[in-house]
């Protein structure tokens, strides 16, 4: 089975950015799954449409549509996969522990406070998807990507209700998972007040170990 390690963590903690900066050092798959629904919908393929509709009705994407999706991204030649915002119900992590070998779970640990602080200070590259923080990784000139040197857009999800209703489903849904794989042995908690590379290194060290 194709090893695995996972990121959990509220919305604004960090995963994304340590999931993949884990991938580009172990030379495994980065598939995070906001992405991958985004890509989808902009390509307006079956699956993309499908995920449009429910998107638009407020509901939430369904467990085998997810899988079909992930199973969909998988690339041939991948060593390993880093998932960042996968699993995020309990039948996605039953899904997750018996499709692959699952080496490491981690918790990047943030209160909601801090959560929706980091969130709305989140920015995006409308041209290349680089993104940034104003708060904890500003680009070199305000509102310009570093990269291509285009404007920089804030997520309409990530601004007032809509980040506090990703917030409660967090804590309705995915929190539980945090439990789930601490009982299988998995589970590593870690402060996502440090720095990145503090973090970075604690995962690094860590994975050593397994």
């Amino acid at each position: 089975m194709l090893d695995v390690i996972v990121f959990l963590g509220i919305q604004g903690s960090g995963k994304g950015t340590q999931a993949e900066l884990l991938a580009e050092r172990t030379g495994f798959q980065h598939i995070n799954i906001g992405d991958l629904f985004r890509e989808e919908v902009h390509k307006q393929t079956e699956l993309g449409k499908k995920v449009q509709a429910i998107i638009a009705k407020g509901e939430l994407v369904q467990d085998e549509l997810v899988f079909e999706i992930v199973n969909a991204s998988l690339t041939a030649d991948c060593a390993g996969v880093v998932f960042d915002g996968f699993p995020r119900t309990l039948a996605q992590a039953e899904y997750l522990l018996k499709n692959y070998n699952v080496r490491r779970v981690y918790y990047l640990e943030l209160n909601e406070e801090e959560a929706i602080a980091r969130i709305e200070a989140r920015r995006l590259c409308s041209s290349c998807g680089e993104t940034y923080n104003i708060l904890s990784k500003k680009p070199k000139q305000e509102g310009i990507c570093d990269k291509c040197g285009s404007p920089l857009v804030q997520r309409t999800d990530d601004s007032g209700e809509a980040i506090r209703e990703r917030v409660k489903a967090f804590y309705e849904q995915t929190f539980a998972l945090k439990e789930y794989f601490a009982e299988k042995g998995l589970l590593k908690e870690i402060s996502a007040r440090k720095s990145i590379e503090e973090i970075q290194q604690e995962i690094i060290n860590d994975l050593k170990t397994r």
